[in-house]
């Protein structure tokens, strides 16, 4: 999504033609002034430099240095290599041909990187180690290394992120990025680094430039990946949010994980007016419920990850707003919705939203059944094959309906998980198998079974929605 260019207002002040015209006057009065000595002249400066450095290796350095900076870049290397046949070992000289230290030895960089990528291998090798896609891994973890999963001290990451962390690089303790290990100590004083150029600035200059929509926060928590426009200090919270989301979910899914490359992503409305406009750009009409995924045609790319569909939210601020339940609802959809990328399948909406609902409105009892009393003044729970065939919410519904429908997704993978049913919780393990890798086959087929085993158990679905109404708080 793109922002209307910014356009500066035209100034109609009769008097900056006049005044501009002066300025250009009273430029070209100045005397002219010589910007470069003559080619020649530079030569001969450089030969005199020459003849007082003799074959003293640093003195010549300073010639040839100074000679770069002139321009006289083929003399500059010439000299370097004379440094070098003097002293071999001058770093100075070294560095400016672009050899590389390795071993105490001073060697052209392709040589260097040869002999590097040969030590590390018999390093590794001798440890037991197998070299997976230019990364070395522990037996145990190359299935894993081959999906492009890889595991650093207790991490689970992209073989980019991989790769960083074993060059040295470290994470900001607040955001999550990586950075140069020189740069920790700043980053501990809560300064970040922005822009392409990577400049470090204190906390209200970072507020301040990623409150642009167009370059937002990305933050990482223990399981997702969030962008948003919030201050950073409002993304604690929302963190902790969005893994509860994740964790909640996690049972429903066999414990199975997105590899790093589907790794959860939302990005999180600072407002209900961005929100609207997020929604309006990437949504297919289903954000009325505060939460939603990007629409299919509308992924992003995001650092270390790649192309992936974000899961979008509104947060009001504030542990106790309805925020925090947006926020666990669309880590939860995200979540799903990383794991059937992984497995190249498309889940339905109400599966999807049923995922979200688990985090949350069905995080305990006593929430599912506050939550509940919606859906018990419409009746409660009938006509479930009515149910999975129109599922659907759009900004068209009222907000009631809105909340009944996404419950009502939350109470059929409740039931499934834990309502007795042991032909239901079958067919959902059916599917979760399949989400997980544990299983193969088509994920329509594992759907439809799974829906109509629930068609059947309609009258203990009621049962036990009852059952947690009765939980609802007085």
């Amino acid at each position: 999504m793109t922002a209307p260019a910014m356009l500066a207002p035209y100034n109609r002040d009769p008097m900056k033609p006049a005044l501009l015209l002066l300025s250009l006057l009273a430029f070209s009065s100045l005397p002219t002034v010589a910007l470069a000595q003559s080619p020649a002249k530079l030569k001969s400066e450089l030969k005199t430099m020459e003849a007082a450095a003799k074959k003293d290796p640093d003195a010549l350095f300073e010639a040839a240095s100074w000679a770069a900076q002139k321009g006289l870049s083929s003399d500059a290397k010439r000299l370097y290599q004379q440094i070098l046949k003097i002293k071999a070992d001058h770093e100075g000289a070294n560095r400016a041909v672009g050899n590389e230290l390795f071993d105490g030895k001073w060697l052209p960089a392709k040589e260097a990187a040869a002999a590097r990528k040969k030590a590390q291998a018999a390093e590794f090798s001798a440890k037991g180690f197998v070299e997976v896609s230019g990364v070395w891994v522990e037996k145990d973890d190359v299935a894993d290394a081959k999906r492009g999963i890889f595991h650093h001290e207790g991490e689970i990451v992209g073989k980019d992120e991989k790769l960083a962390l074993l060059a040295g690089k470290v994470r900001h303790p607040e955001t999550g990025e990586l950075i140069a290990a020189q740069d920790l100590e700043r980053a501990k004083n809560r300064y970040f680094p922005i822009g392409k150029e990577g400049r470090w600035v204190d906390e209200q200059e970072a507020n301040k430039y990623h409150s642009d929509v167009q370059r937002p926060w990305l933050v990482r928590s223990k399981n997702c990946t969030i962008l948003s426009t919030l201050e950073i200090a409002q993304l604690e919270e929302v963190r902790r949010q969005a893994d509860r989301g994740f964790e909640c979910v996690m049972p429903l899914m066999s414990g199975a994980i997105p590899t790093p490359a589907n790794r959860p992503v939302i990005i999180v409305a600072a407002t209900e007016s961005e929100y609207r406009d997020l929604g309006a750009g990437l949504g297919d009409g289903s954000d009325a419920a505060g939460a939603f995924l990007l629409r299919e045609d509308a992924v992003m790319h995001v650092v270390n990850q790649g192309e992936v569909r974000a899961g979008i939210c509104y947060y009001d601020g504030g542990a106790k707003g309805i925020g925090t339940f947006y926020v666990r609802h669309a880590a939860a959809m995200a979540y799903a919705q990383g794991l059937a990328v992984d497995m190249g399948v498309d889940l339905p909406t109400w599966f999807l939203h049923g995922a979200g609902a688990v985090a949350s409105r069905f995080e305990n009892d006593s929430d599912a059944g506050w939550f509940g009393k919606q859906l018990a003044q419409k009746g409660g729970v009938r006509n479930l094959k009515g149910f999975f065939s129109s599922f659907a919410i759009s900004g068209d519904m009222e907000p009631t309906d809105i909340s009944i429908n996404i419950y009502e997704a939350g109470l059929m993978l409740v039931f499934a998980m834990r309502g007795g049913d042991e032909k239901a919780t079958q067919a959902l393990m059916d599917v979760t198998d399949i989400l997980s890798g544990k299983k193969k086959g088509g994920i329509d087929k594992a759907i439809k079974q799974l829906e109509t085993r629930l068609i059947e158990a309609e009258p203990a679905i009621g049962t036990f929605f009852n059952q947690l109404l009765a939980k609802a708080p007085k």
